[in-house]
């Protein structure tokens, strides 16, 4: 088997892997075609119609799976973590631009590489499989493209895009505000497996898991979130728990401006903190009442209240730039214009938390981008004369109790601000405590 990729190969012991080539034909309704009768497919079918949903519903695929197997979990988030370099392999072995060729034929194409050069599947399952869910016009055409891939060796990519899957303009912008070197690492890390993290609300640890080396509390898991006890593990991202430790430890009296899902509010309300959860989405932000949550619904720009809060985290919607290691479709569904119109939301954002606290603003986003974060800020801050930025007086600068101190968070306490990008083991964020 044929394989270009570095990256470890995905195991896979199941016998639905290794089905043999020469196995009797499925019965007609089994075979309902695109339009439907998927819960009678095999689950590479099933992987089909949730990447073609993803695409057309932009939905987020980290949430789509949450109940799927695993099979069908890593089908999904491999085909569209190494998207492009699997049309790299297409087009090579096809001999022709991927736009010429059939959507459908694509997707299953995808998929069938993909098993081929990162999943530990035999060859011959890979390929009869894979071929078996193709319209029949093109099962032909689909078997020579698979069986080449399985036979002979893909050349590798030059470019730093296809090589590590992103799309050229995102790296491009990455060398211009990270350099070449630090662009390819935090590129080939957005690569690597993720795994789901979760706050424990009682103390103790769930199985197969291990402690955060970021955040006390917060458990990495080598396996699904979707069969543990909510009342006593909680989904929630590594940055999400940092960014909550830091914004409540300025202070117990707490606004989350920009609550939804809910992940800080419970984190911070966990530690002790007075918490209100506002944010304009009431679908998003309605499952925090049944934690017993102060919520609010309204456009943060244009807020309700009437007091002032000590301390008001304004963890802002954004590009999710830092997030790609976990939800790989965002690299596909973004466009380098979008980054300027989260800006402006951010902007707007930004100057109303400011008008809401009589202490703090904490600021932060997972994104990446300059334009979402320094030059959000940079009217409500200085820089130093050794290019530093000064937003909170030293001696009035909190250590945040539960974050383990890594270098990177030592280098928050010394200048106000904590950047982690992906190659650091966690998700991208950048975040910024604003002196009111």
């Amino acid at each position: 088997m044929a394989s270009s990729s570095p990256a470890p190969k995905a195991r896979c012991a199941s016998a639905r892997c290794n089905a043999p080539a020469n196995r009797a034909r499925r019965p007609a309704r089994w075979r309902a075609g695109w339009g439907g009768g998927w819960a009678m497919f095999s689950e590479r079918a099933r992987a089909i119609a949730l990447l073609q949903r993803i695409e057309r519903e932009s939905l987020y695929a980290s949430l789509l799976l949450l109940h799927e197997s695993g099979f069908v979990r890593t089908l999904v988030l491999g085909v569209l973590r190494w998207r492009s370099r699997l049309d790299f392999v297409i087009e090579h072995f096809a001999q022709r631009p991927l736009k010429k060729l059939d959507p459908v034929v694509v997707d299953v194409l995808r998929l069938g590489i993909y098993q081929l050069q990162y999943m530990d599947v035999p060859s011959y399952a890979a390929v009869s499989e894979t071929v078996d869910l193709t319209p029949k016009r093109a099962r032909g055409f689909v078997n020579a493209i698979l069986r080449r891939a399985s036979e002979k060796k893909t050349p590798e990519p030059r470019d730093v895009a296809t090589r590590t899957a992103h799309p050229q303009w995102l790296i491009d912008r990455w060398t211009k505000f990270f350099g070449v070197e630090r662009a390819t690492k935090i590129a080939e890390a957005n690569q690597e497996l993720s795994y789901p993290d979760v706050l424990s609300l009682k103390g103790d640890a769930p199985p197969d898991a291990e402690p955060s080396k970021f955040v006390n509390g917060l458990w990495r898991l080598h396996g699904s979130s979707a069969d543990l006890d909510r009342e006593r593990f909680y989904p929630m991202d590594e940055g999400s728990a940092v960014i909550a430790d830091i914004a409540r430890s300025y202070g117990d009296d707490v606004l989350d401006l920009a609550a939804a899902p809910g992940g800080k509010m419970i984190y911070m309300a966990h530690h002790g903190a007075r918490v209100i959860a506002n944010d304009v989405s009431i679908a998003r932000i309605r499952p925090l009442k049944a934690r017993g949550a102060k919520i609010v619904v309204s456009d943060g720009r244009q807020p309700p209240f009437r007091k002032k809060f000590e301390v008001v985290l304004l963890d802002a919607p954004c590009s999710a730039t830092g997030t790609i290691r976990k939800n790989p479709e965002i690299k596909w569904r973004l466009r380098e214009a979008d980054i300027a119109s989260f800006a402006t939301l951010q902007r707007e954002l930004l100057a109303s938390a400011m008008t809401l606290a009589n202490k703090y603003v904490v600021y932060s986003t997972c994104s990446l981008e300059p334009e979402e974060n320094d030059e959000i800020v940079a009217p409500y801050a200085r820089v130093d004369v050794d290019g530093r930025w000064q937003m909170a007086d030293g001696e009035e600068r909190a250590s945040p109790s539960a974050i383990r101190h890594a270098p990177s968070f030592s280098e928050w306490i010394e200048s106000g601000v904590l950047r982690l990008t992906p190659d650091s083991g966690a998700d991208g964020f950048t975040a910024f405590v604003l002196r009111v």
